[in-house]
């Protein structure tokens, strides 16, 4: 396996440095790859000799590229305007020309999401899941329907796009998803802290989806109790609670040659189960998953209280940016070490 960074959580302060600056950085600061959330990250008009020069940087500093393609649920892929200008206004078209570009350069594994988090929105509007102009079902037909369309261009490819486990989809809808368009064209980008967020216990995830798994977006997180039920807050790898070694155990049953990406960022993100609106919203839940998220959070908060950990309020308000090296690097030594205890590093 190799441990690649995520270019737009904390990494980049800057995220106009030109693309080979941006590589060197990767290189410099021990990562093997670099993830940015779309081929247009490397040229807008995504012209074929400025992928071409970042794929021979990459290729001299030995360091991988992967890439996402944005939304592919069909209802919120107005919110990205730039996008629809790559296809002059056809929005399929433009995903499959950053699915050429992409295999262009050898990125074949690519991420996609069904939805973003909005934090212009209060309550549960955050979320398109709580939506009341469309139901979350219809949603997710549109978005079947979609990758369906984009199928013929995928295979052609040899590309897949894996569907990032996010805060608004469950990880039983995504199994559903690959089912119904098929597991050539489709997986899994398993993030490991936004599970908890749709009530789902990591260690359950990487279990059902191992198999399916060619994407990890790889983060840690603590879980402490609220008024409304658990709150989940993010943390550098081998700080929280996430099993890394058990983690990559499973999905190297299937996928040993697996290229993940550190994401790194701050910030709260509830997991509203004493909350009937919520709870109804999630009928996938499993007893003995919110059980588990429950048992993280005594765990946590008895860490909490033996200042073992800082209290959350107090750890949120440190800037990001004063603790970004020492996040990074501690998420990075982790990994590695876990993967050099299992013999899986590259």
């Amino acid at each position: 396996m190799k441990i690649g960074i995520d270019m737009h959580h904390g990494f980049l302060r800057d995220e106009s440095i030109p693309v080979e600056q941006a590589l060197r950085q990767v290189k410099a600061e021990g990562y093997q790859g670099a993830y940015y959330k779309s081929p247009v990250y490397i040229s807008p008009t995504l012209d074929p000799g400025e992928l071409q020069e970042a794929a021979n940087i990459a290729k001299e500093l030995d360091l991988y590229i992967d890439f996402g393609i944005g939304r592919v649920n069909p209802y919120n892929t107005n919110e990205t305007p730039e996008i629809w200008l790559l296809g002059g206004g056809d929005y399929k078209l433009a995903m499959e020309k950053q699915i050429r570009a992409a295999a262009s350069m050898g990125a074949k594994e690519l991420i996609g999401v069904t939805a973003n988090f909005k934090p212009k929105h209060d309550g549960y509007f955050l979320y398109d899941r709580f939506r009341t102009d469309v139901t979350w079902e219809d949603q997710l037909l549109a978005t079947e329907k979609f990758l369906k369309l984009l199928a013929p261009v995928l295979r052609e490819t040899g590309t897949r796009i894996n569907l990032e486990t996010h805060d608004e989809i469950t990880s039983f809808e995504i199994l559903r998803l690959i089912e119904a368009v098929g597991d050539d064209v489709l997986g899994v980008a398993f993030d490991t802290c936004n599970v908890l967020s749709i009530g789902e216990d990591p260690m359950a995830v990487v279990k059902r989806t191992a198999p399916y798994i060619h994407q990890m977006h790889a983060k840690d997180f603590i879980v402490f109790f609220t008024d409304n039920g658990l709150t989940r807050q993010v943390k550098p790898c081998g700080q929280g609670v996430v099993d890394f070694e058990e983690i990559f155990r499973e999905i190297a049953k299937y996928n040993p040659k697996l290229q993940l990406q550190v994401e790194d960022h701050k910030g709260y993100m509830p997991i509203d189960i004493y909350v009937k609106e919520w709870v109804d919203r999630h009928p996938d839940l499993q007893l003995a998953e919110v059980s588990a998220i429950v048992r993280y959070a005594y765990l946590c908060q008895k860490r909490i209280a033996a200042g073992q950990l800082m209290e959350p309020e107090a750890y949120e308000a440190i800037d990001y940016w004063e603790q970004r090296d020492e996040r990074l690097n501690a998420s990075r030594d982790h990994l590695f070490s876990v993967l050099d205890r299992l013999g899986l590093r590259e």
